[in-house]
């Protein structure tokens, strides 16, 4: 497992230009890469990460007046960093206004620019944002851990109360290398530490870690809408008593890759169209 957008452990997160980024945990069977909390606009460059559970992570992430962290994975993976300033916020966050998230453009999007990671003895992926859609390539290297991850995130601007849909759609194509796999999470506040606007005490939380649920999805050659439900997330390091994702306050969203235990992972990761589905 690893850890989510704001405390990784297993999941993995992110680095935002405003607000908090994500988290990511550690843990036995799967892990997951960094998370991401609450990021400046724009739908570019810049680049988060931190350390989290279960395995350490770089990147680097901009800051606001909301924490955040970078976290989280799937299966059979590590986890990653978490980064941001900041701590955890009292106010109810925003209802989503439009389904879009970004589509990669020029317009104006909830989400900041892009942040990355990856296991401490691993390369962070290069990332790319052209043309309408945001490409991922990963050339890892080796890792000596047993659950190695790399993820690339999207911060929201402030956290959203996302409740009235269902879970996250968006186009993507591409590849990766045998025993390679690929992930996504929605991060929200319950996964992610108080230091990183969330609310989360990783003394207390499930694998002493606080990382984000996640969904590992199949990755094809040709464009394909994938659909990730926030029931269909599972796994995770929160209080116990916490949702899987609870939708009304969520920090960002994660795209994780896991390499195989102690192993390396190639990829090439088109996404476009990302939005909200009902």
């Amino acid at each position: 497992m690893k850890r989510t957008v704001l405390d990784i452990g297993l999941v993995g997160l992110l680095g935002l230009a405003l607000a908090a980024g994500c988290s990511s945990s550690g843990g036995s069977s799967s892990g997951s890469g960094g998370s991401q909390g609450n990021g400046s606009g724009g739908s570019s460059s810049s680049s988060g990460g931190s350390t989290g559970s279960g395995g350490s992570s770089s990147s680097s992430g901009g800051s606001t007046a909301s924490g955040g962290s970078t976290g989280s994975g799937g299966t059979s993976s590590g986890s990653g960093g978490d980064s941001g300033s900041g701590g955890a916020s009292a106010t109810a966050c925003a209802a989503v206004t439009a389904d879009l998230i970004t589509d990669f453009g020029s317009g104006t999007y909830p989400v900041g620019k892009f942040y990355a990671g990856a296991e401490s003895d691993l390369k962070m992926p290069d990332v790319t944002i052209a043309d309408g859609a945001m490409t991922i390539m990963l050339d890892s290297g080796t890792s000596t851990m047993m659950y190695p991850y790399a993820y690339v995130g999207l911060p929201f601007n402030a956290c959203v109360d996302a409740s009235a849909y269902k879970g996250v759609k968006f186009t993507v194509s591409g590849t990766l290398s045998d025993m390679c796999s690929i992930q996504f999470s929605t991060v929200d506040k319950e996964h992610n530490t108080v230091a990183n606007n969330g609310t989360c005490d990783p003394t207390t939380a499930t694998n002493m870690a606080c990382y984000a649920s996640s969904k590992v999805f199949a990755l094809t050659a040709d464009p394909t809408d994938v659909t990730v439900n926030f029931a269909d997330q599972t796994g995770g390091g929160a209080a116990a008593d916490a949702a899987v994702v609870d939708p009304t306050q969520i920090l960002g969203i994660q795209w994780q890759m896991n390499p195989p235990a102690m192993g390396a992972c190639t990829a090439m990761v088109t996404i476009k169209n990302v939005m909200f589905v009902k």
